[in-house]
Parts: C-alpha cells; sequence; structure tokens
C-alpha cells in the first residue's frame, strides 16, 4: 500500500491495483505525478487492471484536466484496463472529458458506482487471436 497526498493505493491482488482518491483534499498536477508514480511502483510492470475511486465531490485544479499525466509522467507499463467509479453524474462526465483528450492505449470504462466497475473489470477479455 502507497499513500499519497491525494490517495491511496493498494495492490489487492495479482490482477488489480485500487486507486482511491482522497475526499477533502484539492487534487493537483503535482498531486496526479505522485499517483502515476505510485501505481508504477506498484504494478511493477506486471499486466494489471486498475479499479480507480473517486470520492463525490472531487476537488481539482482545473489543469489536472487538460494535461496527459501518463505520458508527463511516463506512464505506468503494464497497466491494462482502467475502471474508474465517479460516483457522481459531475465526475462521471468530467472523467469522460478527459479520456477523450487523453486515450489510453487500454480499455477504460467511466462507471458511476465502484460495484459497476468491478463488475466491468470481472468480465474476462477475449483471448487475442492468433497472427
Amino acid at each position: 500500500m502507497i499513500d499519497t497526498r491525494s490517495a491511496t493505493l493498494e495492490l489487492v491482488s495479482d490482477a488489480l491495483v485500487e486507486v482511491r482518491f482522497k475526499p477533502d483534499v484539492k487534487l493537483d498536477v503535482e498531486g496526479m505525478s505522485e499517483i502515476v508514480h505510485a501505481k508504477r511502483t506498484l504494478i511493477a510492470d506486471r499486466n494489471i487492471d486498475v479499479l480507480a475511486v473517486l470520492p463525490p465531490e472531487l476537488d481539482f485544479a482545473l489543469n489536472v484536466l487538460s494535461m496527459d499525466h501518463r505520458a508527463m509522467n511516463g506512464g505506468c507499463s503494464g497497466a491494462q484496463r482502467l475502471a474508474l467509479a465517479a460516483q457522481s453524474t459531475f465526475n462521471e462526465r468530467l472523467s469522460d472529458i478527459y479520456f477523450r483528450y487523453h486515450p489510453r492505449r487500454h480499455a477504460t470504462g467511466i462507471f458511476l458506482t465502484e460495484d459497476d466497475a468491478r463488475k466491468w473489470l470481472a468480465t474476462k477479455l477475449p483471448e487475442p487471436s492468433a497472427s
């Protein structure tokens, strides 16, 4: 488990890292950098899914939305699907806008509830077809 200023990150299994953003903390670019670096440490080049859970009333600096944090911070090789539990329609809309401008290489699902995000992650990915 790694605790940053803005989130707590935990390797909960060989298949999943959970990122829980802290309530009552204003998320800024530096905080996002800390999260990306902590996530990279936990993933350690394994192929692993990520569950990110936002507080219902996320406070953030506007420039957080304009930056590709993965590209800025060297990404997290091995990070596969990302399921984001927005927990409010406002967060859901902002997250959708962010990922339209900064798409990820792997599947990204944005959900209103943590349960729905977990259900999506529980679905088995299709096997790649032979070349």
